[in-house]
């Protein structure tokens, strides 16, 4: 055989065996030529701000993924904290957007808060949602506490910027992200100045813990009622939001649906109950995890302007409310909130408030609903169900003199107060539950 076509043969060879073998060929299976979906594009910082994506220790070998976004004018500027929910990542586009109303944010990823499906950055956090319950052999194995701790790392990472106005440093976050939130600001003390936390309260134990049931197929650490007991008072004393609100400083709101899955409303009231600092809230009626209020998850009205970020609806913000309530407590600028004050009446079947409101009110009603039945209390898994499929039903309040009335019917078991103005924001009174000591 002559040289050239021997070797032509043999190059040949091997081209001929992988081209058939595609029966058994692993990457014949998924190369299809079809394009691929993109699942997360990085934008390209919008003009105005500059944008650093770090890695930063929360302890030991661990690491974890955070966006800075920071104005580029110069001086010092404010700082917020923005909390990602579960199964998500950094929030980047929400802290960029802070950046461009003037705020230096930093949005960090939270392990076992995040499927590493999403985004693998931090390598050592478990699949999503394992781990969260787990306290033995102590409460350090909850990925929890990892969570817990990339958040105030990066609360410290975002005080020591040198363009960072460590006197007014703000947290928000949404789900978990708004549970951290109240974390945060309760672990932080007086290095925070102001937090809103949406569907994000403490005392689980008061809340969503009661809808649950043992399941034996769990994953390991995914299901609070395979703790023991001693297991399950450990971590709400050191993992439960509400035995932290206690050393809380910075002034408070906290965003409730009161049809919420997690946040029940009484689990929500308990913990404004605990907090001594400032404080506000609103119970969005028949919504869960949502805020179908002026001021909330709507944007509708929101229109581009050119004079103002790029980024805007729910693209900037969870609710349409957080801008003025950071504006006015971490830069003076604007009024507060209105703030809803129960008057004492004799007649059970009527309420009776006042409002503070610095802008005029577009809505003053009262929210109730009637008891649960007997039987829903006692089953977990009914309960469950009943909370978020619950009627709150709404009566008109009108004002007489410098108070508001309506009348409370007969079957009502409990009942709020919810007030909006025309910025648009809203806020709620305590849940009342009536017949309680």
């Amino acid at each position: 055989m002559k040289l050239l076509p021997l070797l032509a043969t043999l190059l040949l060879a091997p081209i001929a065996v992988l081209h058939a073998a595609d029966a058994g060929d692993p990457f014949a299976q998924v190369l299809d030529g079809k394009t691929p979906v993109i699942t997360k594009e990085f934008l390209t910082p919008p003009p105005g701000i500059t944008v650093r994506r770090v890695l930063y220790r929360i302890r030991d070998k661990n690491e974890a993924y955070a966006l800075i976004a920071i104005p580029n004018t110069s001086g010092k500027h404010p700082g917020i904290l923005v909390l990602h929910g579960s199964g998500g990542n950094a929030e980047e586009e929400k802290a960029m957007a802070w950046a461009q109303r003037g705020y230096v944010a930093i949005a960090p990823d939270m392990p076992g808060l995040y499927s590493p499906l999403t985004r693998g950055d931090l390598p050592m956090s478990k699949g999503y949602a394992d781990g969260r319950y787990s306290m033995q052999p102590d409460t350090t194995k909850s990925v929890i506490f990892d969570g817990m701790l990339a958040a105030m790392k990066a609360l410290d990472l975002l005080r020591s910027l040198p363009e960072t106005d460590i006197a007014n440093i703000g947290v928000v976050g949404v789900s978990w992200g708004g549970t951290m939130t109240t974390m945060v600001c309760g672990l932080a003390g007086d290095k925070v100045k102001a937090g809103f936390a949406i569907w994000g309260c403490g005392f689980f134990d008061v809340g969503n813990w009661r809808g649950g049931k043992p399941s034996p197929n769990a994953k390991p650490g995914a299901l609070y009622a395979n703790m023991t007991a001693e297991e399950r008072d450990r971590w709400l004393r050191d993992l439960d939001p509400g035995r932290r609100v206690p050393n809380m400083k910075a002034a408070f709101f906290l965003a409730g649906a009161a049809n919420d899955f997690f946040g029940w409303p009484d689990a929500v009231q308990t913990t404004l109950e605990a907090i001594p600092s400032e404080k506000n809230h609103f119970y969005s009626p028949n919504s869960n995890h949502k805020a179908l209020i002026p001021g909330g998850t709507g944007f509708e009205g929101v229109k581009i302007d050119p004079k103002h970020p790029q980024l805007i609806g729910n693209r900037a913000n969870w609710l349409e409310m957080e801008v003025p309530y950071f504006e006015y407590h971490l830069k003076g600028i604007g009024k507060p909130l209105p703030k809803v004050t129960l008057e004492k009446t004799d007649d059970a079947s009527l309420a009776r408030f006042k409002v503070d409101a610095p802008h005029a009110l577009t809505k003053t009603e009262i929210y109730w609903a009637a008891p649960f039945p007997g039987e829903t209390l006692q089953d977990p898994t009914l309960l469950a169900k009943a909370v978020v499929e619950r009627k709150w039903n709404a009566v008109l309040a009108e004002k007489r003199g410098e108070v508001f009335e309506a009348r409370i019917p007969a079957e009502a078991a409990q009942w709020f107060v919810l007030v909006s103005d025309d910025r648009p924001v809203s806020v709620s009174s305590d849940m009342i539950t009536l017949g309680a000591k």
